[in-house]
């Protein structure tokens, strides 16, 4: 017992190295059952992406399977909603690194809605602080700078009642990034 969660501690803080990653797309809270029920303009994007993240709440293993089969590269982590066998399978957070950048991704279920506890994020990323967390859970599309880190969070991936599907796109040039939430309004 002990071993396993020293390896799962092992595995959690362990940095990622990625090359020629020129386009990220980020998303979060998809809900959906299937990879077909995703927003047309978000499958393309994730076509068209050199890295899809997926901040959490994906709840369906058939979604999974289609962002490995149609992106270039991906790095998914679990959410309140996703299964246990969808939350055994992918881990709490992931932190990588591209250039010199450092990002992290997680899903604070724990956090609740809004006002968003970045302290409480921050706290999980001790061993290696990013420049960039990219986050979901809270189904609201932000960017914020708390303590000289940059959250992002895409926002919900399904449009509902009067609420659209959004993603996030950051373009990246060396060191330098653009970074663009879009909002699907059809």
């Amino acid at each position: 017992m002990i071993l396993s969660l020293y390896l799962s501690l092992q595995i959690l803080i362990k940095l990622i190295k990625l090359n020629n990653i020129k386009n990220i797309l980020i998303i979060s809270d998809t809900h959906q059952r299937s990879y077909n029920e995703l927003h047309n303009e978000i499958k393309k994007q994730i076509s068209n992406a050199n890295l899809v993240i997926h901040c959490g709440d994906i709840t369906s293993e058939n979604v999974i399977n289609g962002i490995k089969k149609n992106a270039k590269q991906s790095i998914l982590v679990h959410g309140n909603s996703d299964s246990k066998e969808i939350r055994e399978s992918l881990p709490m957070k992931k932190i990588f690194q591209i250039n010199d950048i450092t990002f992290g991704v997680i899903h604070p279920y724990w956090g609740g809605p809004p006002p968003i506890d970045y302290e409480l994020i921050l706290n999980h990323f001790k061993n290696i602080k990013p420049q960039y967390i990219l986050f979901g859970h809270t189904h609201d599309s932000h960017i914020e700078v708390y303590k000289g880190v940059t959250f992002i969070n895409p926002g919900q991936g399904y449009s509902e009642f009067i609420i659209p599907a959004s993603y996030c796109v950051i373009k990246m040039n060396k060191n330098q990034l653009s970074i663009k939430i879009t909002k699907i309004l059809n």
